[in-house]
């Protein structure tokens, strides 16, 4: 009975903390063919498929040259119609796996917007040595490495490490996404068992 009493309220708590419904860049962010939805890459390679089809009916390259090139203009649109309607239970997904997690994650909002640089971790009690910490955050990624934080409030702060592309921001909204999930689930839940986390909320 306790532990679904647990189970409900971790799932409220995770339900509350999402928004209620997603964007479409928060559905793609969640996936790494979400990339596939961006409004400017689909017009770019809509676009691109779309003037080799008129410069074949310029230059009465044949039907089927044609229409080849015609069904290719729109297939970067068809693809992203496609992607969006499977993205469509990403909220439902998130939600899951928030409620999994034996702290609450907060403000996941700002990374599924393609926001957030660290995980500020609150601890309930006795807080883990930075160095210690580092090794396990090495071997996620080298450029996630705590940046600080405040012993007197318990807390440590986790540089996310993903570096924004202004060529391919879509890409990287995933690869922060994905970053954080696998900082929680491979660094912050092991050592929640040794340093009892009480909080982890993305800034």
């Amino acid at each position: 009975m306790p532990d679904q009493a647990h189970g409900s309220a971790a799932a409220r708590r995770a339900e509350e903390s999402v928004s209620a419904r997603f964007t479409r860049i928060m559905n793609a962010s969640t996936s790494r063919w979400g990339v596939l939805t961006d409004p400017p890459l689909v017009a770019l390679a809509s676009g691109a498929f779309l003037l080799a089809f008129l410069a074949a009916l310029g230059r009465d390259a044949g039907p089927a040259v044609a229409r080849a090139l015609g069904a290719l203009a729109l297939a970067p649109i068809a693809v992203a119609l496609a992607v969006s309607v499977a993205l469509r239970g990403a909220r439902r997904a998130v939600v899951a796996w928030l409620a999994r997690q034996p702290f609450p994650v907060e403000n996941l909002n700002a990374v599924l917007n393609g926001l957030g640089e660290a995980l500020e971790v609150t601890f309930a009690g006795a807080v883990p040595d930075s160095a210690e910490l580092n090794v396990e955050l090495d071997k996620v990624h080298p450029d996630a490495f705590v940046t600080g934080g405040v012993e007197d409030a318990r807390t440590l702060d986790i540089r996310i490490g993903v570096v924004d592309s202004k060529r391919n921001p879509a890409a990287t909204n995933h690869q922060r996404y994905a970053r954080v999930r696998e900082l929680v689930e491979r660094v912050l839940v092991p050592l929640a068992e040794r340093y009892p986390i009480q909080s982890v909320r993305v800034k």
